[in-house]
């Protein structure tokens, strides 16, 4: 898995303590999920920033194929 949400935040206009002020969730854990740092979300996170973002879940998680 990759996380794209840095990407998504530059493309957007946004920074990671902007988000995690509006959506509640601590800064953190967004920058550990924004550095690929993370092994796991919570769905609810994910929620919250695709709603903060308008914008889909593979928007900020892409799965890398091998080969």
């Amino acid at each position: 898995m990759i996380i794209t949400l840095n990407q998504v935040l530059e493309d957007k206009g946004i920074s990671q303590n902007q988000l995690a002020k509006d959506t509640g969730i601590s800064v953190e854990t967004i920058r550990n999920f924004k550095n690929n740092k993370t092994t796991r979300i919570s769905f609810d996170v994910l929620e919250k920033v695709c709603n903060y973002l308008h914008c889909k879940i593979e928007d900020v998680i892409c799965l890398e194929k091998d080969g």
